[in-house]
């Protein structure tokens, strides 16, 4: 690989330098060079040299080995967790790109700088920077560089929880890794299928895939990343119980990063091994751990970890039973809690307000637009709009006499108004209708309401119930039972925020139908697939058996928001060890398809509710997931403004069959 570089460095330097010797170029590319062979094991001594070739380049004018110099004292500050001095270098190198128009170099310190953002927790930043940078390295058939930044939007999508995602840049990156086949690559595959493994509760298949990394680490002599494996190897044991060797694990990597002051690794390892110590009794080891993780995430910025270590310190006086001091870094916890989650409000709020910002521009140009088109008929219609006028005129006349006509008439209605009483009572009765009407309309809007506060609201206080009730060291149960309804309540969240997004954007733009050719067994099958975690958890058999060549003329993201929804539905509403089934059945001018569970049922009476907006009531799955009835209402709309129809078949405590059709297409 270093051959290769070098071949390309030596070629830029001298392109980059014609007024200079060559001799020159060769040595400040030789100094670079044997800056990166000793960055990861010496990073002090590659700091001074990479000092060196920057001042070097400065002198003679070569820009390209200068951004280069900066990338790389850019890359040691993050490394040492120096986030601030590492974004300063990094956007010196950016300005020293523009001038230059070093567009490869310009994308690569973006990627740099997304890392950072990445680390530091805000992924708002990071997912922008990330795209910037993909969207160059995609555009040139950059296969390195656009494989290490699927891996970390893979990564990035992971920690929001966005599995879909997660697994889209997951399989891009596999593909191209199949493409390059070296080491380096190797590692990012094998470090991210262990963390998948590992969310899916398949430990032993998440340890072999980490150590698997940890072997190329050690081979390349990669001290850094053979403790990140560590680490999470550490987190694996402990997720199995296997508290001794996930404690060597955390003293290990520990012991590789600290002379090489690596301060995220540090962190994690000094929390890693503080936990473990305070669930073995060992007070003593555990509160100094937490102490010295906490002395260096603070200056670094790491609030996720920061945040940890006041926590791991607030059970651990709880245990010693000092509440005082217990409930002080309680208080320091909560402040960070609190900080990253108005962060992530605070984005949702500003997405929506640019979408509708963006529109109202839109709707602004397309009116312009039309203004321009009609000065340019204006000489054209001059006749024709005094004449409009004229007959505008007369029109107001005879609206002027018919209004006073109307005065007249009002005068001697009133005073035959005794007379009329018969037609005040049918005016009043269609008041009263009237006013029903309005009744149920308020009814929809406080439910919408409601949802938004109360149930929004409900989810994350019993998620925070149940982690504060397994964090407690009191807590003696075992977590699977939790561990499923933290799942189901973390479900029903995306659930409702999904329904919620669709419906709020409906309002704002209108629900408009795309109607094309849709294969009813595709959308199926991706859907089960996004669900068979869900499933998964409730030990459900989840089935698509749907015909392969059954297609209906829909609009495809309508038919996909129904198809899950009522998957979705199937499996709250179904115990464990049940069945969901979806098929479909050709008739003569329409496809029917059918979501099939042995679940709970539904009684007679909520079945004639179950689709009316103003009445619906939401039940608890068989987990106790909470659902609002928003979904159902949103299957009903969607149904019918694709032409077809949706009702249910269900008897209480034997299962439900939700049936609904579409037009079929034509072959």
């Amino acid at each position: 690989m270093f051959k290769y570089f070098s071949f390309i460095l030596v070629f830029v330097l001298l392109t980059d330098a014609k007024l200079f010797g060559q001799s020159d170029s060769l040595l400040i590319y030789k100094n670079l060079e044997q800056g990166l062979l000793v960055k990861y094991n010496q990073p002090s001594q590659a700091q001074i040299i990479f000092q060196q070739v920057l001042e070097q380049s400065k002198q003679k004018g070569i820009r390209s080995t200068q951004v280069e110099a900066l990338k790389q004292l850019a890359q040691l500050d993050i490394l040492s967790a120096k986030y601030g001095s590492a974004k300063a270098l990094i956007n010196e190198a950016l300005a020293t790109c523009e001038n230059a128009n070093l567009v490869q170099k310009k994308a690569e310190l973006t990627y740099q700088l997304a890392s950072i953002f990445h680390a530091q927790g805000d992924f708002t930043k990071a997912l922008e920077k990330y795209l910037e940078s993909l969207r160059f390295f995609e555009s040139r058939v950059d296969l390195p560089n656009s494989l290490n930044t699927y891996m970390a939007l893979a990564d990035l999508y992971n920690k929001q929880n966005n599995f879909s995602k997660s697994i889209e840049y997951n399989l891009k990156a596999l593909t191209l890794f199949e493409k390059q086949n070296d080491k380096f690559r190797l590692l990012n595959i094998y470090e991210q299928v262990g963390a998948m493994y590992a969310r899916q509760n398949q430990y032993r298949k998440a340890v072999d895939y980490y150590k698997k990394a940890e072997r190329i680490y050690k081979e390349l002599n990669n001290k850094p990343g053979q403790a990140a494996a560590l680490i999470n190897m550490a987190a694996v044991f402990v997720a199995e119980g296997n508290k001794m060797v996930a404690l060597n694990n955390y003293m290990v990597a520990y012991q590789l990063v600290a002379p090489m002051h690596i301060v995220p690794l540090e962190v994690s390892s000094l929390n890693g091994m503080a936990k473990l110590y305070a669930d073995l009794k060992d007070y003593e080891k555990a509160n100094l751990n937490y102490r010295k993780a906490i002395a260096l995430a603070k200056p670094a910025g790491l609030k996720i970890e920061l945040e940890e270590a006041y926590q791991g310190l607030s059970e651990l006086y709880k245990g010693l039973n000092d509440p005082g001091t217990s409930k002080a870094f309680r208080s320091l916890s909560s402040e960070i809690k609190d900080s990253l989650f108005n962060d992530s409000i605070l984005k949702q709020t500003a997405d929506l307000q640019l979408l509708f910002e963006t529109e109202k521009k839109q709707a602004q140009i397309e009116l312009m637009g039309k203004e321009q088109k009609l000065r340019a008929l204006d000489l054209q219609q001059t006749k024709q709009e005094k004449n409009f006028f004229l007959a505008l005129s007369v029109l107001m006349a005879l609206l002027i006499l018919v209004f006073i006509f109307f005065i007249t008439q009002n005068r001697i209605i009133n005073k035959k108004l005794t007379s009329g009483m018969a037609d005040l009572a049918i005016k009043n009765t269609e008041i009263e209708s009237q006013r029903a009407q309005l009744d149920q309309l308020n009814q929809v809007k406080d439910r919408f309401f409601s949802i938004i506060s109360h149930d929004l609201r409900n989810n994350l206080t019993t998620m925070k119930l149940y982690f504060d009730l397994v964090s407690s060291p009191s807590y003696k149960e075992s977590t699977s039972e939790m561990s499923k309804q933290v799942a189901a309540s973390v479900q029903n969240t995306i659930d409702l925020l999904e329904n919620l997004l669709v419906w709020a954007s409906g309002q704002i733009k209108g629900i408009q139908v795309e109607p094309k050719r849709v294969s009813v067994h595709h959308l199926a099958e991706l859907n089960c697939q996004m669900l068979s975690s869900m499933a998964f958890q409730k030990q459900i058999q989840l089935t698509n058996d749907t015909d392969l060549d059954a297609c209906i003329v829909a609009d495809e993201n309508m038919v996909n928001l129904i198809i899950r929804n009522l998957l979705s539905n199937a499996i709250k509403f179904t115990s464990e060890g049940g069945f969901v089934s979806i098929l479909s059945q050709e008739e003569a001018d329409f496809h029917q398809i059918i979501v099939i569970d042995n679940g709970v049922g539904i009684s007679e009476e909520h079945r004639q509710t179950l689709f009316t907006a103003h009445a619906n009531v939401s039940t608890q799955g068989t987990a106790n997931e909470k659902g609002t009835g928003l979904g159902l209402l949103l299957c009903k709309e969607f149904v019918e403004k694709n032409g077809g129809s949706i009702w249910v078949e269900s008897e209480k405590g034997k299962g439900s069959s939700f049936y609904f059709t579409f037009p079929k297409a034509l072959s």
